[in-house]
């Protein structure tokens, strides 16, 4: 049995090491082809928004339906983007070797971790750490374990997860397993110095963070908000952290929302000027959201006082402003 070594990140990219890392959604032209160019406008652009890293090649990023060669177009983007900004990429696959595979493109292109998830509809827990251990030999990139239920139909409970993290070297766990607050407390009682983040499009943030999570890895369009947060908590100061969490949490409710809430996202995340277009692909192509949603997510976004646009948002200015009002 032979051990992997990981190599260092690319030159100017910080490893996996907590913050607020943004999920990026896969544009889509006109056509219906992956467009990179407005990808990597995107991941610019949340670059310029103030985000610790980013994440492709996920659920969000609408994985499933995309080819090798489509996939390559993404962590070519994501790549070009990011600059200096750390990324990690999806690399899930039902076999150890293709795992491994996927991490080799991404580490081509500068990614500093290979996300992976458990194998699809995989019940034994013996054979899902063996699964993670045979990935963490094979994979040139250090793993970034996604817990995440709903897309694989796999239940981890927390000694597999620790199980697996043994088996595999991860170095960090990207939990999704509802609710997280309380798995997020028994996994650190037993690793202590692991690095977790929460997803789920931030519903839970605040109490993650609070709980121990080092940071967020999830798509939500004004990923400021969260990174207010998790600065706040770190700070020592719950009652501002509570305040900006609850200011904003009609809209991360809203934009969450299971099996809809990506075309909301990319809705908001287009009036951001971050994508040129909500186009996605899915088993039915959609050129973006109806308009009675239209309206629910306008009437939302002027319950918060936001008027999407692309320069970041100052958060303090926004809720002082939101206060005087």
């Amino acid at each position: 049995m032979t051990t992997t070594t990981h190599e260092a990140p690319a030159p100017g990219r910080r490893a996996l090491a907590g913050g607020t890392w943004w999920i990026a959604p896969t544009p889509f032209a006109s056509d219906g082809s992956v467009d990179g160019d407005a990808l990597e406008h995107a991941v610019r652009t949340a670059v310029g928004w103030g985000v610790d890293g980013v994440t492709v090649l996920g659920v969000m990023g609408e994985v499933t339906s995309l080819s090798d060669a489509e996939r390559d177009v993404v962590l070519g983007a994501v790549s070009r983007g990011a600059g200096d900004v750390p990324f990690a990429a999806g690399c899930s696959a039902a076999s150890a070797p293709l795992v491994a595979e996927r991490a080799a493109r991404a580490q081509e292109h500068g990614a500093v971790a290979a996300m992976v998830a458990a194998p699809p509809l995989v019940r034994d827990a013996d054979t899902v750490v063996a699964f993670f251990g045979a990935v963490g030999e094979r994979s040139p990139l250090p793993v970034l374990l996604q817990d995440e239920p709903v897309a694989t139909g796999v239940q981890l409970a927390v000694s597999t997860l620790v199980a697996a993290l043994g088996r595999s070297g991860a170095v960090a766990v990207k939990l999704e397993d509802a609710p997280t607050p309380p798995k997020i407390t028994r996994l650190l009682a037993q690793v202590p110095d692991l690095t977790v983040y929460g997803g789920l499009g931030g519903v839970s943030a605040f109490a993650e963070l609070s709980r121990g999570a080092a940071g967020t890895m999830t798509g939500f369009a004004y990923p400021e908000v969260l990174r207010a947060v998790r600065l706040a908590l770190a700070a020592g100061d719950r009652v501002r952290a509570a305040r900006v969490f609850d200011a904003f949490l009609p809209l991360i409710a809203f934009e969450g929302q299971p099996g809809y809430g990506l075309a909301i996202r990319k809705e908001v995340l287009r009036r951001r000027g971050a994508l040129v277009s909500g186009a996605m692909r899915g088993p039915v192509p959609s050129a973006g959201i109806d308009p009675v949603t239209v309206a629910e997510l306008d009437e939302v976004l002027q319950r918060v006082g936001l008027v999407p646009g692309p320069a970041a948002l100052d958060v303090d200015v926004h809720l002082d402003e939101r206060t005087a009002a």
